[in-house]
């Protein structure tokens, strides 16, 4: 008989997948499904609960929004519209006879396995560390040292010290955790002072076989292409492509679509496109016609999955150090380096070297697809877990 996991996670996934963490969430557990009974329980901004069914084997509860979730907001004073508070109100609710806790005590009785998505949820395990069922951090980010780079809020900052404490028991009493990068693990390894033998690797990655085929030769203008959550690190990155780089590179169009196009539906620069949220066959549509990528984030924290993407499909990137973290390329072998003082003037350099470019782009694209299919990842997912559970 199939093993029984329940996986506890601050947001729901989509399907399709389309962009962000809900990639790794979904494509994960669809193939960890092959080897076991997967449910998520996620949370959802809807006031009616629901439980989707994605196959005999895997299925999501969404819990609706908390009825006490509007008073507890108003008792925070953090700013009302910051990326910190929905963050804030799950360590906040777990305080609370919360809906969430009602939901987990249902599933957890006929759950084998306990896996956490993030530290923000622990409280709601009420059984967390009192029973003997195995625990598993299968972390997206190093929460806390993300939250201490981008979270901007001072009222959210005060919370601080207590995502610290939950990541760390979170980290210390697991019997298993997950690192998206190599960098990562070795940051959860000396900041909770953990046995490197319990954090292993599962990085972000792609499906190899989606990409529509690209076009073979750049039509008028050159496309640049950058796409994002509505995620701090991303918003930050557009607001350069728009304030600067438009103006700076005024031969080249850029198209930015996702949730990070929000702030700025006001931009008045002709060469840029804001296509907003898309569906996932328009994103596929999307990269096959452009002609290169851009990823000029300065900020963030494990394996980028918007870089895996754009090297996956095979279009010519161009990307800081900070959006290439964690996967071992090299300059003008796998991808164009650029930082955002120089950003624009190695785009107008490169941009018109079609020779060049190709074979970066198919080199960069054997490197990831080698290396970063999901059901190679979830594979190891799987050995890791059953190597843990024998010992």
């Amino acid at each position: 008989m199939r093993r029984k996991l329940l996986v506890l996670n601050i947001f729901p996934t989509v399907f399709p997948p389309a962009s962000g963490g809900t990639l790794r969430y979904f494509h994960i557990y669809h193939e960890l499904s092959h080897y076991y009974d997967i449910t998520l329980l996620s949370q959802s901004n809807n006031n009616k609960g629901s439980v989707i069914e994605y196959s005999p084997s895997f299925r999501e509860y969404l819990a609706e929004r908390d009825p006490l979730y509007l008073k507890i907001k108003q008792q925070l004073h953090v700013a009302g519209r910051s990326y910190e508070l929905p963050l804030i109100m799950c360590l906040e609710l777990a305080n609370h006879p919360a809906l969430y806790k009602k939901y987990f005590k249902k599933l957890y009785h006929s759950s084998d396995i306990i896996i956490h998505e993030s530290p923000y949820l622990l409280d709601y395990d009420i059984f967390f560390n009192q029973d003997k069922k195995p625990r598993i951090f299968n972390s997206h980010n190093h929460e806390y040292a993300l939250a201490k780079q981008i979270w901007k809020d001072e009222k959210a900052r005060e919370y601080l010290s207590r995502l610290y404490e939950a990541e760390q028991r979170l980290s210390s009493y697991a019997d298993l955790i997950f690192a998206t990068s190599g960098e990562q693990r070795e940051d959860f390894i000396h900041s909770y002072g953990l046995d490197s033998q319990k954090v292993k690797l599962a990085p972000n990655g792609i499906n190899t076989d989606e990409w529509l085929p690209r076009r073979k030769k750049a039509a008028g203008r050159p496309k640049a292409v950058f796409i994002g959550a509505h995620y701090p690190p991303n918003i930050q990155a557009v607001k350069f492509i728009i304030d600067q780089l438009a103006d700076k590179c005024p031969n080249m169009d850029f198209i930015i679509a996702g949730g990070c196009c929000s702030p700025f539906r006001k931009h008045r620069k002709g060469n840029v496109k804001l296509l907003g949220s898309v569906r996932h066959k328009q994103k596929l549509t999307l990269f096959a016609e452009a002609d290169i990528a851009i990823n000029p984030v300065i900020a963030g924290s494990g394996v980028n999955i918007k870089t895996l993407e754009f090297l996956s499909a095979g279009i010519p990137l161009f990307s800081t150090v900070c959006g290439v973290r964690g996967l071992e390329l090299v300059d003008q072998k796998h991808y164009i380096h650029a930082e955002q003082e120089d950003f624009a003037d190695i785009l107008n350099k490169f941009a018109g070297r079609h020779e060049l470019l190709n074979v970066v782009a198919a080199n960069g694209q054997k490197s990831i697809n080698s290396r970063f299919s999901w059901k190679s990842i979830a594979g190891n997912i799987y050995d890791a877990i059953e190597e843990t559970l024998s010992t």
